[in-house]
């Protein structure tokens, strides 16, 4: 195409802009890090979010053509690793609003869509939105109709008919779990809707219960999402760039590594790490993760409003449910080889105990809706037992604290979501 057609195109393009008619969206082809897509899944998501673009009313898809002869012309690498800016100075040259940018993968059993769409004019990215599905057409464009609601709903200015929660930019479907996919780390959060629970001391735990435990109070929290499984070794080193022997490092050389691999929990992570974690996940997400407070993790640990009233989390025997002193080996094992919870959460009794929210204190009766702990403290609650510690440790209601700067080789987090 020579260079008057494209000055063609553009004209009109700016031609249609003037007077009001539409908003102008293109795009981008779509991206995957791993390499796990065949070209023709890629061309249905571009086409599905194409479609999706379509169906909205003020909005006009840029044509696909068009829109590939200007990144060839001006050099662009249309599924590399392209920056914002340059993708901003892209749709200025071809005078769109809107551009957005897809990106897929898929592990053969399930297909993940991500997307964010930049606005040209301010040149910021609104929040990141991703979708679940099978790897099938149908629902690859399900999926993008979906997305594309979204993106037109509520990050930019319309109303949200959906059925989603918002946090901040980013959306999720209520009540339904799904996969984080930022940094790569495939992190399954489960949702858990909120209730009122027993917390501390209960019947079930018989005469195991120590004095901290009580007293124990009906207590309410908020639906949040929580995660399947403790964060694994993968998953901190993509997100957080240091390995579990790094960390073990940092607490002392010659200590002794405690299972290692990919599916591992993660441990040697002080508290002020992890919300690090928790950080860094929320800055490139746009969402909300936190760790648990201590009343988040109980209530996910009982298993929410399906609560079967076990001593451990999803059962009675701490052999079925727990890596403990009595079956680790010494030794962390891989995440979600145990039973789960009536919610599907694994390892919330066992593996290593897990960081929460709260300064470690005394429960206040009054503090029941939605607590935050103490106000005050030298230590961070940690809870769930580790590989190390007898079953009694593991119990649901049990609880301990260490310093906030601690790593230890049985102590690691999981994430949640509000």
């Amino acid at each position: 195409m020579k260079l008057k057609q494209i000055v063609f195109i553009l004209l009109y393009v700016f031609s249609l802009t003037a007077v009001g008619q539409t908003k102008k969206v293109a795009v981008w082809e779509t991206k995957c890090s791993d390499n796990s897509l065949r070209p023709i899944q890629k061309t249905m998501v571009r086409g599905g979010m194409e479609t999706s673009v379509g169906n909205t009313p003020g909005y006009e898809v840029f044509d696909r053509s068009a829109f590939d002869v200007i990144m060839k012309e001006h050099h662009f690498e249309r599924s590399g690793a392209v920056s914002e800016a340059e993708i901003k100075e892209l749709g200025k040259i071809a005078g769109v609003q809107y551009i957005i940018v897809p990106e897929a993968m898929t592990d053969g059993t399930d297909f993940y869509i991500i997307v964010k769409m930049l606005d040209v004019e301010t040149g910021k990215f609104g929040g990141v939105h991703q979708a679940l599905c099978t790897p099938t057409g149908s629902d690859i464009y399900k999926a993008c109709e979906k997305l594309g609601a979204e993106l037109f709903g509520s990050s930019y200015g319309g109303s949200n008919t959906n059925g989603n929660r918002s946090n901040g930019n980013a959306t999720t479907q209520r009540g339904q779990n799904f996969t984080e996919t930022a940094f790569g780390i495939n992190m399954r959060m489960v949702y858990v809707e909120g209730g009122t629970f027993t917390m501390g001391c209960t019947g079930e735990q018989g005469s195991d219960c120590d004095d901290d435990e009580s007293p124990n109070r009906q207590t309410t929290v908020s639906s949040y999402y929580i995660g399947m499984l403790e964060v694994t070794q993968s998953q901190w080193e993509k997100v957080m760039g240091t390995s579990v022997y790094q960390q073990r490092n940092k607490a002392n050389p010659e200590w002794t590594m405690r299972g290692i691999g990919a599916d591992y929990p993660m441990y040697y992570v002080s508290w002020e790490e992890a919300k690090e974690f928790c950080a860094r996940l929320s800055r490139q997400t746009g969402r909300n993760y936190t760790l648990p407070t201590e009343a988040e993790w109980e209530y996910a640990a009982r298993g929410g409003k399906k609560n079967e009233g076990t001593k451990y989390s999803g059962g009675w025997s701490a052999d079925d449910v727990a890596w403990y002193d009595g079956n680790s080996g010494n030794s962390t094992h891989p995440c979600g080889t145990k039973r789960p919870n009536a919610l599907g959460i694994y390892d919330m009794s066992g593996n290593v105990w897990e960081w929460c929210e709260d300064w470690y204190g005394k429960y206040l009766q009054y503090d029941n809706n939605n607590p935050k702990g103490a106000n005050v403290g030298s230590g961070r609650v940690s809870r769930g037992g580790g590989w190390n510690n007898c079953a009694g440790y593991c119990r649901v209601s049990y609880r301990n604290g260490s310093t906030p700067g601690s790593r230890y080789g049985n102590l690691g987090f999981r994430v949640v979501l509000h």
